[in-house]
């Protein structure tokens, strides 16, 4: 597959290129995010199966200088929608 150079057609990707990749969009995101608040994701086709994902959606947020991807538990939030992140304490 080739997601990482797409204007070079006989580009294969290698395990860095998506590390890389990877990093910079946590990177942006980090920008983008204020701390303690998220945006819900439905996982479909190439992400169907994230590292700690038992639904069909996560919530990506900002807490603590870290980007961290979790389940959505709440059915009624659709992909999209920015949610707080409180502290249960």
């Amino acid at each position: 597959m080739n997601y990482t150079k797409p204007n070079n057609l006989d580009y294969s990707d290698k395990p860095e290129d998506w590390l890389n990749s990877a990093l910079i969009f946590t990177r942006t995101l980090s920008l983008i995010l204020e701390e303690n608040t998220g945006i819900v994701v439905e996982v479909v086709g190439d992400m169907k199966n994230p590292i700690n994902s038992e639904s069909n959606k996560v919530v990506v947020f900002y807490k603590d200088n870290m980007i961290h991807i979790d389940d959505v538990q709440d059915e009624s939030l659709v992909e999209g929608d920015f949610i707080q992140i409180k502290n249960e304490k």
